[in-house]
């Protein structure tokens, strides 16, 4: 049986939110772990969709819990393979700001959370059923479809530069 090699992903730590967002709770605040996780995997569910849902062998997304002195600090690393996994990733296709859905995502995991709480201090009753008590919906059917096919076609775009890079090279050499 032959083994499969062995891939050295380049590693990019991206944050745990857009760039242009700023942390809604600083850390050490008793609500940052939970606030600051649900940011980190928005922000990586976000980032499968900008960069539209690459094969994890190419191109994939991390959350990491950072130990520090005010408790975790999140991060989401991008682990980008050499060569299609390099094409496929570019910092400059990084989101600048939460798109629709990630802000939908970000107010239901927030919801669910206020709930939590209100329940723990006796202000809902504890058999209240809330119709959206599940796990996470899928909130991509309200993706703006121009901004998907934006997305997608400078994927294909830097795909398709890559390629032609590779056949001039390979003319010269």
């Amino acid at each position: 049986m032959s083994e499969l090699p062995i891939l050295k992903f380049r590693e990019v730590s991206l944050g745990a939110r857009p760039k242009g967002e700023r942390e809604a709770i600083p850390p050490g605040d008793p609500s940052y772990d939970d606030i600051a996780l649900m940011d980190a995997l928005t922000f990586r569910r976000y980032l499968d969709r900008v960069f539209w849902h690459p094969r994890s062998e190419v191109l994939r997304f991390e959350v990491r819990a950072v130990p520090s002195p005010a408790g975790r600090i999140y991060d989401v690393v991008a682990l980008v393979a050499p060569g299609e996994g390099e094409v496929w990733f570019s910092e400059q296709a990084l989101p600048a700001r939460w798109d629709y859905v990630a802000i939908t995502e970000i107010n239901y995991g927030l919801s669910k959370r206020l709930r939590s709480e209100l329940k723990a201090t006796g202000k809902i009753p504890d058999d209240y059923q809330a119709f959206d008590d599940g796990p996470l919906p899928d909130f991509s059917n309200l993706e703006n479809p121009e901004e998907v096919a934006q997305r997608r076609w400078a994927v294909v775009d830097r795909l398709r530069e890559a390629n032609r890079r590779d056949r001039i090279g390979a003319k010269r050499g």
